[in-house]
C-alpha cells in the first residue's frame, strides 16, 4: 500500500512540475510576441508595459491557458478514478 501511495504522489509531483514547467515557458512566448508586436507598432498609443500587461490579463483568460490547466487535472481526475476502482 505504502508503494501505491508512493507512485502517486511521485507522479502527481512529476504532472505538476510539467504544468509548471509548461505554464512559465507559455507565460513567456506571449510576453515576448507582446513585445514584438508592439516594437512592430501595434500599440494602439500604448506603452509598452502596459500593451503587455493588458495582453498578458488576455492570456490568463485564453482558452490555451484552460486547456493548459487540463494538462494537470485530467491525470489528477484518472489517479483518482484508478484509486476508487482499485478498492
Amino acid at each position: 500500500m505504502l508503494r501505491i501511495v508512493l507512485a502517486v504522489a511521485l507522479l502527481l509531483c512529476i504532472v505538476y512540475a510539467v504544468y509548471v514547467a509548461a505554464d512559465r515557458y507559455l507565460r513567456l512566448d506571449e510576453r515576448r510576441r507582446l513585445e514584438r508586436r508592439h516594437a512592430d507598432g501595434e500599440g494602439g498609443g500604448l506603452t509598452r508595459e502596459d500593451f503587455v500587461q493588458k495582453g498578458m490579463a488576455e492570456f490568463e483568460r485564453s482558452t490555451e491557458k484552460k486547456l493548459l490547466f487540463g494538462l494537470f487535472a485530467v491525470p489528477l481526475v484518472v489517479i483518482g478514478l484508478l484509486a476508487l476502482l482499485a478498492k
